[in-house]
């Protein structure tokens, strides 16, 4: 099996379910076009507000890449795969028209960690596991990854946690900012959905606009990071 990209609606809700569950929703090439495909019909879509994104089974939201389809990558592919990583991130960063939502169970590492990044809010199960290991195997940190964590840990915590590639808790993500609420393992996917029906049910126009006025207050510092981080990404694929 080679997984799926599965979306289900609930009203002006979308929910994305990355599934690969035999493999910890690890995310092939053929996993991440469908989730371009899926990222460019939900954040414009009129008949969207809210999309919540989760993991299949109960182990992972996503354990990254498969690195077997990683070490594949040749050339000017290897170089391809990467800008079309850092665009969909993007994409999903800047999302102006819907409210994103992580619920996360288990490993949200490298891919999985990336789009809990990008969204709006995160809801983590308290066994939770993140981390962005990319230094360990010779990838640079890129794609919205070192842009998004420091956004919200700040630069130190971010360069601890993108230097070592060390594994972060549950309650250490919550601490430092990563987390913005905890949930048992059994209930954060429920828990994020009762959130998102909420959200759903308020002033359209209201909920947009003062996520918009949020991120509008706050885009500078952040578009700074993610300019400096798409330099970085581009240099060092020079080198493929």
């Amino acid at each position: 099996m080679t997984g799926e990209i599965l979306i289900e609606y609930d009203g002006a809700i979308a929910i994305v379910t990355i599934s690969r569950p035999e493999k910890l929703n690890a995310v092939t090439y053929e996993m991440l076009q469908r989730f371009e495909e899926t990222i460019d019909l939900l954040v414009d879509s009129s008949d969207v507000r809210i999309i919540l994104f989760k993991g299949a089974g109960e182990k992972a939201f996503s354990a990254g890449f498969d690195l077997r389809m990683i070490e594949s990558l040749k050339g000017k592919e290897h170089s391809e795969f990467f800008l079309k990583l850092e665009a969909i991130i993007r994409k999903l960063a800047t999302a102006k028209n819907c409210v994103t939502i992580a619920a996360i169970r288990g490993y949200v590492i490298g891919f999985g960690a990336m789009v809990s990044l990008a969204c709006d809010i995160r809801f983590f199960s308290t066994n939770a596991v993140f981390s962005l290991p990319e230094i360990n195997i010779s990838i640079f940190p890129g794609a919205g990854a070192a842009a998004g964590l420091i956004k919200l840990v700040g630069p130190a915590r971010a360069k601890d946690i993108l230097l070592s590639g060390r594994k972060v808790s549950a309650e250490e993500s919550y601490h430092f900012g990563i987390a913005d609420r905890l949930f048992d393992p059994e209930s954060v996917v429920s828990a994020a959905k009762e959130y998102a029906k909420e959200l759903a049910s308020k002033d359209s126009t209201i909920l947009i606009d003062t996520k918009k006025l949020v991120d509008e207050m706050y885009s500078r510092e952040y578009h700074d990071a993610d300019t400096r981080e798409g330099f970085y990404l581009r240099k060092w694929l020079k080198e493929f």
